[in-house]
């Protein structure tokens, strides 16, 4: 029954290129995620996208997206979200209540991800969307499987969905990739940065994944905060035995990428298991070493977040005293990690 209904939904979507609507509702934070947005803008004309985050006060956003959607539109149509996972049920709450309203308008609504999710919450998702998950063992994006889900087969949505595949596993096995990135971790610190994502999502579609304005950027204002941003990392960085793990803890700033402070991590410190990189905020990103079959989202579960065997995130929250600024410390990540890896 699912695959039939699945088989419906890409026939309906493939029609939809004359008559319907897309609302691609996806991750803002990483490659893949703005890809699965531009391949939807591809592959559909009428699409529109929407960039998000995980956290409730998104979902929050993201519900009223679709609804402003389903009521402005005088079209059928299908909701895409991707590339997100939900750690916590009650984010769902607010897309479930926007999902019932679009179903009720002849809307299909399709979730994609190939994150881990909890049992709970794939049933709860499953109960009003088709809910299309990847196996670990697979090893593909999002983008991958929105493109092999909808059939799709155009050139610059396949590049994509390739390179998505490269930069999210950390592969290096496409030859000179544009930083993207790098410049993603840029714009996220920009008062405009929606505006400038939307761009990097609109040029993806058109198959122009970089060009000479995004290379001024990366020159002129990217690069010259590098150096000192990963100066700023390192310099924070503790080794800490923590049960049978050697563990490097860093400081991470914003403007960096996670996976390049990791890189540097591991090839200053070969004796690391894990890196694991923190915000004032108390979220985390869980990094473990090549090669290793250290499991980074069992972990991150046991800090109130998920995501891949080889890479995950978390958050902690310590305890913050009344009139207090709610920030983390070195201290406090190895305090909640000593329950963590136990």
């Amino acid at each position: 029954m699912h695959a039939l209904f699945v088989s419906e939904l890409i026939e309906d979507i493939t029609i939809s290129k004359i008559k319907n609507r897309v609302l691609s509702i996806t991750h803002q934070q990483d490659v893949d995620g703005l890809f699965c947005g531009a391949i939807l803008k591809n592959a559909f004309p009428d699409t529109l996208v929407h960039l998000t985050n995980y956290g409730y006060s998104n979902m929050v956003q993201a519900s009223k997206t679709i609804e402003n959607s389903v009521s402005k539109s005088k079209k059928r149509g299908v909701i895409i979200i991707s590339d997100l996972s939900v750690d916590d049920i009650k984010d769902v709450e607010p897309i479930e209540a926007a999902a019932g309203k679009a179903k009720e308008s002849g809307w299909h609504f399709l979730w994609i991800d190939h994150h881990f999710w909890n049992e709970n919450i794939r049933k709860k998702v499953e109960s009003f969307a088709t809910l299309i998950l990847s196996k670990e063992e697979e090893q593909k994006c999002a983008s991958e499987i929105i493109c092999q889900t909808l059939n799709i087969k155009r050139t610059a949505c396949q590049r994509m969905a390739k390179l998505a595949h490269d930069i999210d596993f950390g592969l290096n096995e496409i030859k000179n990739p544009p930083p993207l990135p790098e410049i993603i971790r840029y714009y996220l610190t920009l008062p405009n940065a929606h505006k400038k994502l939307h761009a990097i999502v609109k040029k993806a579609s058109k198959g122009v994944f970089w060009d000479d304005e995004l290379q001024e950027v990366y020159e002129s204002k990217y690069l010259p905060l590098k150096d000192s941003a990963m100066k700023n990392a390192m310099d924070s960085l503790v080794i800490q035995n923590i049960q049978k793990y050697k563990v490097a803890i860093v400081e991470s700033p914003q403007v960096l990428s996670k996976s390049i402070i990791a890189q540097r991590i591991f090839e200053l410190h070969k004796e690391a298991d894990l890196a694991i990189l923190f915000a004032l905020d108390g979220k985390l990103s869980i990094r473990r070493k090549p090669d290793s079959d250290v499991k980074c989202d069992l972990i991150a579960q046991r800090l109130n977040g998920g995501g891949h065997s080889y890479a995950a995130g978390g958050i902690i929250k310590p305890l913050i005293g009344e009139g207090e600024n709610p920030k983390v410390g070195t201290e406090d990540v190895i305090e909640e990690l000593q329950k963590a890896l136990k």
